[in-house]
């Protein structure tokens, strides 16, 4: 089955060149896509088949949080641990343990057989701000997990999307 992906083409007013913006068509959960694979004909129980996908995830987070890198044809993940380890020690204030994911030879697969569909362009409007009023003092807190932002002369944090944080919570409860 040929994939087709439409974008809107955005233009960059910096250096004039186009950029591709994936028109998306909602998140799908593993209990929507085993209710596609139902449509599709799968002949397997849906409660069997849940049961199935949590014990391979459960199984492939454990694996990869044991040091093994684990390939599902769809993703590859791999375990590493992040931030300087201060005089040799563990310190949980600056470390943790963190994943990566990369390509599987499926999902590489997948990506060849998929054709981009440009409906046009659309313009988004740019926001201006005004910097003669910023200064390079810093008050506030820098949260671990969280991205920062400027916002007036105050720094904002933006937490991690939900999908994120859920995401690395189920990888890493193992």
């Amino acid at each position: 089955m040929k994939n087709i992906l439409k974008a809107w083409l955005r233009k960059d007013h910096l250096s004039n060149d186009y950029h591709a913006h994936v028109v998306t068509k909602g998140n799908m959960g593993m209990d929507d896509i085993v209710d596609e694979m139902i449509n599709e004909g799968l002949e397997m129980n849906r409660e069997t088949v849940m049961n199935v996908i949590t014990r391979f995830n459960r199984k492939s987070a454990e694996l990869a949080l044991s040091g093994c890198t684990v390939s599902n044809g769809l993703v590859n993940i791999r375990s590493y641990v992040r931030g300087p380890l201060i005089n040799g020690k563990w310190d949980p204030n600056v470390n943790w343990v963190d994943v990566t994911l990369s390509h599987g030879k499926d999902l590489y697969q997948v990506v060849a057989e998929t054709t981009v569909t440009i409906l046009g362009e659309k313009d988004i409007p740019l926001e201006s701000y005004d910097l003669s009023e910023q200064t390079n003092q810093f008050s506030g807190s820098i949260q671990k997990g969280h991205d920062i932002g400027m916002t007036g002369s105050q720094p904002k944090t933006a937490p991690e999307p939900a999908c994120g944080i859920a995401f690395r919570r189920w990888l890493c409860k193992a």
